[in-house]
């Protein structure tokens, strides 16, 4: 029997530090990126040191997580990604994928570098009037130039990444027919039985234990406020 013709099962996909990751990124982005708009720059700046905690979070948790959290289940080369794009979105069929496919996880990768760089470019950044930021004037004019010159454009880039993950999402849904919202909120996936076995069997279905999700956490709230009481004292 075919995947498209088996019947769905839930299946455990997303533990609930991936989900929380998830929706406070979101939060915080579009807090980011709008007070970058408006130029309210205290906020502007606390909104960009959440983002940074949760890069730190988002890659420890890659590390140490839930099968499907870590980077080692999705990261995949840039080739791999195309074949799935191309097979997938050639036929318009469910791609019943247990955690990120190849193009997903590149996204991932993606947006955790860019965000990375971003909060380290609004560090080195100044208004010249009332907001100079923690690395301001600590870093050489070769590195600190650009940074601040690109901290915009790097902006508009990773809203132009968010807005191409909703069309995906829509497309998935509507022409695919998986809802991967639903996934992202309630942790389960609606996916063919044998796929489901054998997430199973590979132990990709087990979560990863609170404790580590909590360390992880302390670790990624020290990083940006161990930041800016060194840096701004």
């Amino acid at each position: 029997m075919s995947e498209e013709k088996e019947p769905l099962v839930d299946v455990p996909m997303w533990d609930l530090p991936v989900r929380l990751f998830h929706w406070v990124f979101v939060v915080a982005f579009a807090v980011c990126w709008i007070t970058g708009q408006t130029e309210d720059l205290d906020l502007h700046y606390d909104s960009g040191m959440v983002l940074l905690g949760l890069i730190v979070f988002r890659v420890l948790w890659g590390l140490v997580g839930s099968p499907t959290a870590r980077f080692a289940h999705f990261l995949r080369w840039p080739t791999a990604a195309f074949s799935y794009l191309r097979d997938s979105f050639g036929h318009w069929r469910p791609s019943y994928s247990h955690g990120h496919n190849a193009a997903g996880g590149l996204m991932v990768a993606a947006l955790v570098a860019l965000i990375a760089l971003q909060t380290v470019s609004g560090m080195a950044s100044t208004d010249d009037v009332l907001f100079d930021g923690p690395l301001h004037g600590r870093l050489p004019g070769w590195l600190s130039d650009p940074l601040e010159r690109y901290h915009e454009l790097l902006a508009n880039i990773l809203l132009a990444l968010a807005l191409l993950h909703i069309v995906v999402i829509i497309l998935y849904r509507l022409l695919k027919r998986e809802n991967l919202v639903r996934a992202m909120i309630v942790g389960r996936a609606r996916l063919p039985r044998s796929v489901a076995r054998m997430a199973e069997q590979s132990g990709g279905t087990k979560g990863a234990p609170l404790w580590r999700a909590l360390i992880c956490a302390a670790v990624a709230a020290a990083v940006p406020a161990t930041i800016h009481v060194t840096l701004m004292s």
